[in-house]
């Protein structure tokens, strides 16, 4: 950890502008236009336009934020959770801090929010019998809404001797947090913390490949259709066992049933957003064609948007309720946000800045869009221990 603040708030002006989409594959037509994949931009387009953002001059510090910012999470009803050397639930409005609790920010964390509070979980190592062996242990805590913690839980004790977690993108909780969706290199389960029972979903271990429709590994996952069923992003077997495994996507019921594990024609899903009523699909960053998939829960019904720059959609995040959604791309020292509507793929809003120190783009940066008061928080360089991070805000 870093010594001192070195973080700050820049307020810059956003510039609101019409936005343009074009559908691929069998999608239904949502705008018009031709998609140049070669230039990332859509054709016959009077308004594809960029229009620089203005950024303004000073800086409001976060004096009362100790230590450097590493994580943002969404809090609700204008507010983030911020994690530092403590955990800082923050009013954007006011911009003060509201409330605040004992906690060391650890690299990999993840943090979600339930009804009546906030779920958080860390991964904390720790040296095995002496030796320069790590073990990663996975350790949870629930929070109330004031941030006061309501119970603790070591989320090791639900695996098994030869079981594993790789992300914390493979854990989920229902909204109401008393139900934890998790998936290892063995299966896909739940845990009922009232009922204190683990329940298996998916058997990813066993020899029949066909019964969990040849399923490698589930790397991504997220509750989904009110609770119901669980959306996935997966790696899954060849046909030909000398090839290597290939990215798909998948919805299955929470008893296990109606399991479904798809590819789709000239586009491959690489991130998955889950939402309660959608889910946002997102491209390889290595490989990106400057489109964005969004397919509805319930009807699985699919459409694709096409974003202004081919680039932008290797890095996607999506708002708090899921309304909109984030593109990010970046040159040298500058940097280009842009925010469309989730369900049109209008281009509503575009910020472009810059950056003294270039190492603050060297990677993915975190950002959040909070709906109901169209606030950008953009955090640069919270994943690089040897600079000093920044914290963006903005409204569009």
């Amino acid at each position: 950890m870093r010594s001192g603040i070195g973080i700050s708030i820049l307020i810059l002006i956003m510039i609101v502008f019409v936005g343009c989409t074009n559908p691929t594959i069998d999608i239904e037509q949502e705008s018009e236009g031709n998609f140049d994949k070669d230039t990332g931009t859509t054709l016959g387009k009077k308004e594809n336009l960029t229009f620089p953002g203005t950024q303004m001059e000073g800086a409001l510090p976060l004096e009362e934020i100790k230590g450097d910012i590493r994580h943002i999470y969404y809090a609700g009803e204008g507010r983030i959770l911020i994690s530092a050397k403590k955990l800082y639930l923050y009013d954007l409005a006011t911009e003060s801090i509201l409330t605040e609790a004992s906690h060391e920010s650890a690299e990999i964390e993840q943090a979600w929010m339930i009804d009546n509070g906030f779920v958080l979980i860390q991964r904390v190592e720790s040296a095995s019998d002496g030796l320069t062996e790590l073990d990663l242990n996975y350790q949870g805590i629930f929070y109330n809404e004031e941030l006061e913690p309501v119970s603790n839980f070591d989320f090791n004790q639900l695996l098994e001797d030869d079981d594993f977690l790789v992300s914390l993108k493979q854990i989920s909780f229902n909204d109401d947090g008393t139900i934890m969706a998790y998936t290892t290199d063995l299966g896909l389960y739940l845990y009922d913390f009232e009922l204190e029972k683990k329940t298996e979903v998916l058997d990813l271990s066993s020899e029949n490949s066909e019964e969990r429709s040849d399923i490698v590994a589930l790397e991504q996952i997220g509750f989904t259709n009110d609770g119901t069923q669980i959306a996935f992003k997966a790696e899954t077997l060849p046909i030909d066992f000398d090839q290597a495994s290939y990215d798909t996507f998948g919805i299955v019921n929470i008893d296990g049933s109606n399991l479904s594990n798809q590819t789709f024609e000239d586009y491959t899903c690489k991130e998955l957003i889950p939402y309660n009523d959608l889910l946002l699909l997102a491209e390889d960053p290595t490989n990106a064609s400057g489109r964005l998939m969004i397919m509805e829960s319930g009807t699985n019904e699919v459409s694709i948007h096409s974003l202004t720059e081919t680039k932008e959609s290797g890095i996607i995040a999506g708002s708090d309720k899921g309304a909109y959604f984030a593109s990010f791309c970046s040159t040298d020292y500058d940097y280009t946000i842009r925010i469309y509507e989730t369900k049109t793929g209008k281009r509503v809003a575009e910020l472009q800045g810059s950056v003294d120190d270039e190492a603050l783009l060297y990677q993915i940066p975190v950002i959040k869009i909070l709906d109901d008061t169209k606030t950008v928080i953009l955090l640069l360089g919270s994943k690089i221990e040897e600079i000093e991070t920044e914290m963006i805000i903005d409204h569009f």
